[in-house]
């Protein structure tokens, strides 16, 4: 716990990621960035919870005494994380819930709260808990359900709470009274994203996040934008932004960056499209390299968003990899997911990319409603002739709050393989095994394993990338969970 001298210093807050089901390896989900809401962890590897890391911050400034306690980190299973949390006492446990370990996490939860006597309150955000509340409340394990951009939202209840006022009218707060849920009205988004407070890292374990893509070495996450303006049905991101984009001011970017410079290995730019204005990026770009700041680094992009100029600018200030999400190979899928780009702008980001000396790593999907046989295809040809150096490959998976969900009726109450991996519906066992042979072609090639060895600059990231391969095959040859 992370005290405080100030006015709520007595008041213990805990942001919590919960521990994985038994037996199984965690999945991502975040309380900032909704496209993350439940997406299985291929290779074994952790990214930092930044929006625990975002909250935390904001009830830090606020004066509260907080605490980040992720437990895929920590390695705990649940008796352990059990045993952490009665040692930590806090009054308040904060968590994002995934859309796939939901009984998982509620089940957590419901334990935590018995193992405190029934005095531990228990709130869950996330792109789920803002979609259907109702699912999160009424079985004894959440007490509060925080809807949309959290940040602000938790610093009023847990105000509230410290002060022992009424939390009704806290805007974004759903919660449970008689039996019947209680929504309040939903929250604005804060205009100035500059006005909320910078993450508090030094509360995460930095070396356990690690992702073989980063080089090895101890990774740190940012953004400097939220929202995304794309349609795209497979994405949550606008239930919980809608289509607003707001930017942190470049001094403000720089600061953060100049913050992970002191104290991590690399660094991503984990924006839904990091490459969205041109001047934006290139104005980044510059402040990094004015300020001496020499850590690699990676982003998410579209490969309509870039060009030669662009890439050069970001090779110049350090970017190691740019991930692309391609999605498909058909233009008919193109055409289904709304992604509004074509097999030419993919194949020319790729180019440029390989051109500028940055690599690559593609996603692509599997299962969009209305796919051939011959459209995976497509993807798969597509997949080995970009010469990206990384790609993952999923299974189109309607979560709540996508249109995609949506226009699938809106309605499930078995969540467990909303993970990207496997079939939530229909043709489970072909689409899985087409995924497992998609990374068989793309992993197993002679020619990828040696570019690959030959590109490796340090043995630290000959351990990672080892790592990363042993469980890639060992879920992928094998099938193993």
């Amino acid at each position: 716990m992370k005290g405080s001298s100030a006015k709520y210093g007595w008041f213990k807050v805990l942001c919590l990621v919960p521990p994985p089901p038994a037996g199984l390896s965690s999945v991502q989900t975040d309380a900032v960035m909704a496209r993350c809401a439940g997406i299985f962890t291929k290779a074994d590897y952790l990214v930092p919870p930044l929006g625990l890391a975002y909250i935390a911050g904001n009830l830090w400034r606020m004066g509260f005494s907080v605490g980040i306690l992720d437990c895929s980190a920590e390695g705990l299973e649940h008796k352990g994380a059990q045993r952490r949390l009665q040692e930590l006492s806090p009054d308040v446990v904060i968590t994002a819930v995934g859309t796939s370990t939901l009984a998982n996490d509620r089940a957590f939860l419901a334990r935590a709260k018995e193992e405190s006597g029934g005095g531990l309150i228990t709130v869950a955000c996330g792109t789920h808990a803002t979609v259907l509340p109702q699912e999160l409340l009424g079985d004894g394990g959440v007490d509060y359900v925080v809807r949309g951009e959290p940040e602000v939202t938790c610093g009023e209840l847990c105000k509230a709470m410290a002060e022992g006022r009424d939390v009704d009218g806290i805007e974004g707060l759903s919660f449970l009274r008689m039996g019947k849920v209680i929504s309040a009205a939903e929250r604005q988004l804060v205009e100035d994203i500059d006005e909320l407070p910078p993450p508090v890292r030094d509360l995460l374990r930095s070396g356990a996040y690690s992702p073989p893509f980063a080089g090895g070495g101890r990774f740190a996450t940012l953004l400097t934008t939220r929202g995304c303006p794309y349609p795209c049905i497979y994405c949550s991101t606008a239930a919980y932004f809608g289509r607003t984009l707001r930017r942190h001011s470049v001094g403000r970017v720089m600061e953060e960056i100049g913050q992970i410079e002191r104290d991590y290995d690399a660094y991503g730019f984990w924006d839904d499209t990091f490459t969205l204005s041109k001047p934006y990026v290139i104005a980044i770009c510059r402040g990094i390299m004015e300020r001496g700041y020499s850590l690699p680094w990676i982003c998410m992009s579209r490969v309509d968003t870039v060009d030669g100029e662009m890439l050069s600018a970001m090779k110049s200030a350090g970017c190691r990899l740019i991930v692309y999400g391609v999605e498909s190979g058909s233009p008919a899928v193109q055409k289904v997911l709304r992604k509004g780009i074509t097999i030419p702008q993919i194949e020319s980001a790729f180019r440029l990319t390989r051109r500028a000396g940055i690599e690559s790593a593609a996603f692509f999907m599997f299962g969009t409603p209305g796919e051939t046989l011959s459209d995976i295809s497509a993807t798969m040809e597509l997949a080995l002739r970009l010469g990206a150096d990384y790609a993952s490959f999923n299974i189109t998976t309607p979560y709540p709050g996508t249109p995609l969900y949506w226009m699938q009726g809106g309605e499930t109450s078995d969540w467990q393989h909303y993970d990207a991996r496997h079939a939530p519906t229909g043709k489970a066992q072909i689409l899985e095994e087409l995924l497992n042979r998609a990374y068989r072609a793309f992993y197993l090639r002679p020619e990828y394993v040696l570019r690959r060895l030959f590109k490796m600059s340090r043995p630290g990231e000959l351990l990672t990338l080892a790592r990363a391969g042993i469980s890639v095959v060992r879920r992928y040859l094998f099938g193993q969970r």
